[in-house]
This record gives C-alpha cells, structure tokens and sequence, in this order.
C-alpha cells in the first residue's frame, strides 16, 4: 500500500519520507516539464540537502531552465536530458501528476522508493509515499516541511532558492492560492539570510528586449467575451517570430487578462501549429476553473488551469469561450 494524505497523517508521511532518506544512498530528482520557479528551486534545495548529507544526486529536467531563471544558485549544474538509465535507490518527483508530466526521464521500474511530493489538485498517487497537498501554494512549501522533519536547517542557497519557489508560484503573494502557510514559511526563511529585494529585482524587474516585445504583441491583442468576463489573448506563432521571443516568456502575460475590472476568467491561448493550441487559464476566487476545464481533458488548480485543445488558434478560442459562455452568463 502506498502512504498518502487520505489513509494517514501528514506526519507519517513525512516520517516515511525521512526513513527511505535515511536508508537510501542514490537519489534521482527532477520536476515537470518546462520547469518554472517552483520546481527548480524546489530541487535545487532538496538535492542540495541531500548532498550534504552524503548521497549521491542526479538532479535532471527534460526540458533547459528558463534563461530568466539561471541566476538561481545551482540551476547551471541541472542535467537536461531526455533519458537517464541509472537505477537509483529512490526517486524523488516534484510537482507532477505522473512520470509523462516529469517526461518520463527514468521509469519507475528504475527506483527502489518513489517519492511524490505535489500540491495539485489533480493528482496521482504514484509514489510509494505521496506527500501531495493541494492547499499548499508551492512545492517549496512542503520541501520546506521535509528539511523541518530532517531536523535540517537550510543554508543561505537552499533558503533563497525555496524563497523562490514560494514568491513565483503564489504570483509575489497576490494570486489566491497564497495562505497564512506561505508567509510563516517566508518569514523563515529569511531569517536564513535571504534578500528578497534583491532576488525580486532579478525575477520580476529584469525583463530581457524579446520578452517586452512579446508583451507588446500580445496587449495590443487582447480581447474580451462575455460582457468582459472572459478576456483573452492569442499567441501566435508570428508573434513569437516578429519577437524572437520564446516559450518561457510568455510567463506574467495573463495576469494582464484577469486585472481587467469585470473579468472572471483570463485565458491565453498560444499557437503550437494549425491543429494544437495551448491554454492557460486565471480565475476570480469564486470561479473554478477544473469542472469545465475537464472537457477539454484540462488540469490544475481550482483557480489556475491548463489544457491543449487540438485546433487551430482561432477554432479553439471559439471551442473555450463557447463552454464557458452557460456559467458566466449567470454570473
């Protein structure tokens, strides 16, 4: 039987997690595909405890680290790889629902122990213990609760980089998913030395040329349904051409769509080719997103979801705002 948060407490999984640490001496770590702040501080932090204590880390994304987000202490040294064929006492998988979300680097087959650590909603229980709590804003969070059941303090590097992993994912405090829980955490960790003021001008006040481009295009774009309660802008891939901008600089664009006064839902729509388009949706606290979203074989949270919708750009938006237009038309 494998642990979880529905057939035991949190402090048994978390004490289940400090065993198979303990007894294990090779670790393979690695986040979701197209990492953001989360997931590779989240990694880097946990591999940097583990090395401290001795073990041996393989430390891996299938997809580069964003360029904004080398600056972080160790992202430089992340293997990027498609496939790692080393068998490994455990593996540690952060913030995915399965092993195709992190990119299928190792198979389980390929560790002894799995460990799940995760707080979305839509979940799996694949690890042999599975420390996954939707209310919890970050992955941070609960790596943070790792280093307390370890009786570890973090350093000044492994601080800043969960630091990061809080202040990205919960949209520098101000997205819904924040709670009492992330600033306590916080507040820790600055005790630790971290200097937010710094690390917040690197994150949110450094943006390279392409990237305002691409912002440019796209709020020149932007457009409303629904008597305004379902804003949206569409990337195409001209867009990103005219730009030279990339993937990951599409990061903050939607915050735009649901800071318009009568907004309920924001959405981007990205094009991938003339028959896949990418969404990314926002809503108000009230509106949940997962119950319409799973049409479309979408995920996420409550408040924050994704989905592929295999259409062109123009036919997807069409598709999108056609299922929402029943339950904001009543609002």
């Amino acid at each position: 039987m494998n642990l979880h948060l529905k057939n035991s407490p949190k402090e048994e999984i978390l004490r289940a997690i400090v065993n198979i640490i303990k007894q294990s001496e090779t670790f393979f770590i690695a986040g979701h595909i197209k990492p953001d702040g989360d997931a590779i501080g989240s990694g880097l932090a946990l591999s940097s405890v583990l090395r401290r204590l001795g073990k041996k880390v393989v430390h891996c994304s299938i997809d580069p680290i964003p360029a904004d987000m080398l600056f972080m202490k160790g992202a430089r040294n992340i293997k990027v790889t498609n496939k790692i064929k080393t068998n490994f006492d455990c593996a540690i998988i952060l913030e995915c629902i399965d092993f195709e979300r992190m990119g299928n680097i190792i198979s389980p087959s390929q560790a002894k122990n799995i460990i799940n650590i995760d707080h979305h909603l839509a979940h799996k229980n694949f690890g042999k213990v599975n420390y996954v709590v939707p209310n919890s804003s970050s992955v941070a969070e609960l790596i943070y609760d790792v280093f307390l059941a370890l009786k570890i303090e973090p350093n000044k590097i492994e601080a800043e980089n969960l630091y990061i992993g809080i202040v990205t994912d919960t949209g520098r405090f101000q997205q819904l998913n924040t709670t009492a829980n992330s600033h306590f955490v916080t507040a820790q960790l600055l005790q630790y030395g971290v200097k937010s003021n710094k690390i917040c001008k690197k994150l949110f006040l450094t943006t390279h040329i392409n990237k305002l481009k691409l912002y440019g295009f796209a709020l020149s774009n932007i457009q409303t349904d629904l008597n305004e309660k379902f804003v949206y802008i569409k990337l195409t891939k001209d867009m990103f051409k005219k730009s030279q901008a990339v993937d990951t600089d599409t990061d903050g664009i939607i915050s735009f769509c649901i800071s318009v006064p009568n907004a309920v839902v924001g959405c981007v729509f990205k094009e991938i080719d003339n028959k896949t388009t990418k969404v990314s949706l926002r809503s108000i606290e009230r509106f949940n997103l997962l119950d319409l979203i799973s049409q479309f074989n979408g995920g996420g949270h409550k408040n924050a979801a994704g989905c592929t919708i295999n259409a062109d750009i123009d036919t997807a938006a069409k598709q999108l705002i056609n299922a929402f237009k029943d339950k904001l038309s009543a609002k």
